[in-house]
């Protein structure tokens, strides 16, 4: 698990890549992406070394038949993605579905527990991780050239997953109603500053994203202490919405400021204009999206080399183009692919991985949580 580790990559650092002289001629789709995004191909360093793969893999790829993937992509974003895949590896046919939670999670565990293997990959397999874990079914990814690309914190040390792209999960605020001065600096400094009190403060119900990494880094006495002034100080504005509709309501004005807001959907609502600012305490909060593989899955060497292309700058790249997903791959690490850079880069972050949700610390943030949540405390009134 990573609680307590901060993001061991140096964000606001532009890392430059020497282009090698002696690389393969891009897809063509790679170099449109590229030219579409004003990027030059030194942006992807040594890719060829990160392609570099053994020939039996490529070999018995052509043989085996579609990669099952269960994943989290729109439909239309995959398909981008795979033309640069199919210019690559034309021989790999990948069988793609946008799949649910369940769909992606219990239903691949409730086939392995009868002797089926369903898929090959997986994508953001959540709560369902450690259930596959106990099982045996995941495969160890560090034979990947690409798992070198990611530093420690973004991969399990047993090789069992690899984060494919990130996501910070702080607040968003309106910037008509709010004094920008009055931003916490820390997230303790959320609790003291009375700014935030009266109900001009709504949170969703959606801590896993941002308070259990905090919670599992900074300890339980902390994040009990935390969680109950929270609710019983701050009060906020308890929303039965989804992040995404919660943060809609603070460019409306319903509230100034919510917790947790999607960083590209606050970004969107700024570049058009509405009166939206986006802030981060520290530390930041870090969402791991993670890929696994299936050990015993029916196309190994086809899914070896998509997860090893995904992980790759190339893979990283296309997919930025594709959903604006900030990249995990090191050496992508810059200013340009993520959103409020000025608010994220070169502070401390803390990780969330999908081990932790399904972990002692997690059950208990959410009894912590819930128990607030479900007994809302009127304003001006403590718990006894």
């Amino acid at each position: 698990m990573r609680y307590g580790l901060a993001l061991g990559i140096a964000l606001n650092l532009v890392l430059i890549a020497t282009p090698n002289a002696n690389a393969a001629p891009l897809p063509k789709a790679t170099q449109k992406a590229l030219d579409d995004l004003k990027l030059d191909a030194s942006v992807l360093g040594n890719l060829d070394a990160e392609l570099n793969v053994p020939k039996a893999w490529l070999d018995d790829a052509a043989k085996e038949g579609p990669v099952v993937i269960l994943g989290t992509w729109r439909d239309a974003e995959f398909r981008r993605m795979n033309e640069v895949f199919k210019e690559r590896y034309p021989a790999v046919k990948l069988a793609y579905t946008r799949a649910g939670t369940a769909a992606r999670g219990i239903k691949v565990v409730l086939a392995l527990r009868e002797g089926r293997v369903i898929a090959d990959i997986l994508t953001s397999p959540t709560d369902s991780y450690l259930q596959l874990k106990k099982l045996g079914a995941l495969a160890d990814m560090r034979e990947l050239p690409g798992y070198a690309n990611m530093t420690s914190d973004l991969v399990a040390d047993d090789g069992t997953w690899a984060s494919y792209k990130l996501a910070f999960r702080c607040m968003s605020y309106n910037t008509k109603q709010f004094n920008k001065a009055d931003l916490p600096k820390t997230w303790d400094d959320l609790l003291t500053n009375p700014a935030w009190r009266g109900g001009k403060l709504a949170l969703s119900n959606h801590p896993d994203t941002w308070l259990l990494a905090l919670w599992a880094s900074k300890g339980e006495a902390w994040g009990a202490n935390f969680t109950r002034r929270l609710f019983t100080e701050v009060v906020p504005q308890q929303r039965k919405e989804g992040m995404m509709a919660v943060t809609a309501l603070t460019v409306a004005g319903e509230f100034q400021a919510n917790i947790p807001a999607p960083e590209r959907r606050a970004e969107e609502y700024a570049d058009k204009g509405a009166p939206i600012g986006y802030h981060c305490p520290e530390p930041v909060p870090v969402t791991l999206s993670q890929i696994v593989m299936l050990d015993k899955g029916p196309h190994k060497n086809g899914a070896r080399l998509f997860v090893n292309w995904l992980l790759s700058a190339e893979g990283q790249i296309l997919q930025y183009q594709t959903s604006t997903s900030v990249p995990s791959h090191k050496g992508l690490q810059q200013s340009r692919f993520i959103p409020f850079a000025d608010t994220i880069v070169g502070k401390p972050h803390v990780v969330r991985d999908d081990d932790l949700l399904g972990s002692d610390i997690g059950k208990a943030m959410m009894k912590s949580w819930m128990t607030y949540w479900t007994q809302p405390v009127e304003a001006g009134k403590e718990e006894d």
